[in-house]
C-alpha cells in the first residue's frame, strides 16, 4: 500500500513537471507567425503578458478554501489578503519576463531558455539549500542531480555547435563551441548574440528568485493566497518598465493593441498556470528541489523551437538536443529521489 507521504511527493513532482510544461510554452506565443509579422517589440509584449497574469491571478479566489491542504497553515482563509512580498515576487517576474522576450528576440527560444534555465536552476538550488536550509536526505545524490541538470542545460543550449563539432570530427578550429561571429556574421551580430546571452542570464537570476519572497510571509498568506498580490505587482511594474525603456530609447515601442493584446494575455495566463503549479509543488518537495525540476522547461521550449519554428533542423544537432534532454530528466529524477 502506498503511503500518504509518497502520494504527496508524487503530486509535488507532477506539479513541478506541469509547471515546466507551461513555463516552457508561454514564450513560444511571442514567436508565432502573427507576432513575427507585426514585429512586435518584446517590451510591448510583456505588457500584455503581465496583464494576463494579473487577470488570471484572481481566478484562484473561489479555491482559497483548499489553501490549507496545500501549505498546511492550520487556518482556513476564504478572502483576499494583500501581501507586499507577493508584489515583490510579481515585480521579479516582470524583470524576468522582459529580459526573456529580449533574449528570445536576439538568440531564439531554444538557446535563450537553455541559458536562463541553467542559471535559474543554480540560483534556486542555492536559495533552497543555503538560505532556506532545505537540506536533502541524500546530499551527494542531490549535488549529482544538480550537476546533471546543469550539464544537460549546456548540451541543449549549445546543441547546434556541439552537433557541428561531431559532424566535422571534433575539429575545434573549424567548429568552436561558441559561435565565432567575426567569421560568420557582422560585428553587430556578435553584439546581438552577446546581448541575448546577457538578457538570458538576467532571466536566470531573477527567474530563479521569483517565489523566494513567499518564504518571508506568514503561512496564511502563502499558497493560493499569494497569487493575487503577485498579479498586482506584475501589473504595476510592467508599464513602468515600458515607460523606462521608451525614455531610454527616445521612442515608445508600438502597442499593436488590437493585434497583440489577446495573444499576450493568453501567454501570461499560460505562464500563470505554471506559476500556480509551482506554488503547489514547493511546499511539498521544497524550493530547492521543485525549482530546478521546473527549469526542465527548456525541453518544452526547445521542442517548440525545433518542431514549430524550425530553429534547429539538422538531425545530428537534434540528437544532441535530446541527449541533453535525457540528462535533464535524469538530473530531475536524482533531485526527487535525493529528497
Amino acid at each position: 500500500m502506498v503511503s500518504s507521504s509518497t502520494t504527496m511527493l508524487a503530486i509535488g513532482i507532477l506539479c513541478a513537471i506541469g509547471s515546466a510544461f507551461f513555463n516552457g510554452s508561454y514564450t513560444s506565443l511571442f514567436k508565432t507567425e502573427g507576432m513575427a509579422r507585426l514585429d512586435i517589440h518584446p517590451i510591448t509584449f510583456q505588457l500584455y503578458v503581465c496583464g494576463g497574469i494579473f487577470v488570471s491571478s484572481w481566478f484562484v479566489i473561489p479555491f482559497f478554501g483548499y489553501n490549507d491542504a496545500i501549505v498546511d497553515t492550520g487556518t482556513t482563509v476564504d478572502h483576499f489578503q494583500f501581501s507586499g512580498a507577493g508584489m515583490i515576487a510579481g515585480a521579479l517576474f516582470v524583470i524576468a519576463a522582459s529580459a526573456s522576450f529580449l533574449a528570445v528576440q536576439d538568440i531564439g527560444v531554444a538557446l535563450a531558455q537553455g541559458i536562463w534555465g541553467g542559471g535559474a536552476m543554480l540560483v534556486s538550488y542555492l536559495w533552497g539549500t543555503l538560505v532556506f536550509r532545505e537540506y536533502p536526505a541524500r546530499p551527494v545524490l542531490s549535488i549529482g542531480g544538480l550537476f546533471l541538470l546543469l550539464v544537460g542545460v549546456v548540451v541543449v543550449a549549445f546543441c547546434e555547435n556541439i552537433g557541428e563539432r561531431i559532424k566535422q570530427g571534433n575539429n575545434v578550429e573549424s567548429s568552436p563551441l561558441l559561435p565565432n561571429r567575426n567569421r560568420e556574421a557582422s560585428t553587430s551580430s556578435l553584439r546581438q548574440h552577446v546581448r541575448g546571452v546577457l538578457w538570458a542570464c538576467t532571466v536566470g537570476l531573477s527567474g530563479g528568485s521569483v517565489l523566494v519572497p513567499m518564504h518571508y510571509v506568514s503561512p496564511e498568506k502563502q499558497g493560493l493566497i499569494f497569487l493575487p498580490s503577485f498579479g498586482i505587482g506584475s501589473l504595476i511594474l510592467s508599464p513602468l518598465v515600458y515607460g523606462l525603456y521608451s525614455y531610454r530609447a527616445g521612442q515608445a515601442p508600438d502597442l499593436h493593441l488590437q493585434e497583440a493584446l489577446l495573444t499576450g494575455l493568453l501567454s501570461g495566463m499560460i505562464w500563470n498556470i505554471g506559476n500556480l503549479l509551482s506554488i503547489v509543488a514547493i511546499p511539498i518537495v521544497t524550493y530547492g528541489v521543485a525549482y530546478p525540476i521546473m527549469q526542465c522547461a527548456i525541453l518544452v521550449s526547445g521542442m517548440w523551437g525545433i518542431y514549430a519554428f524550425g530553429e534547429i533542423n539538422d538531425r545530428t544537432r537534434i540528437a544532441v538536443f535530446w541527449a541533453g534532454g535525457f540528462l535533464l530528466v535524469l538530473g530531475g529524477l536524482a533531485l526527487a529521489v535525493a529528497k
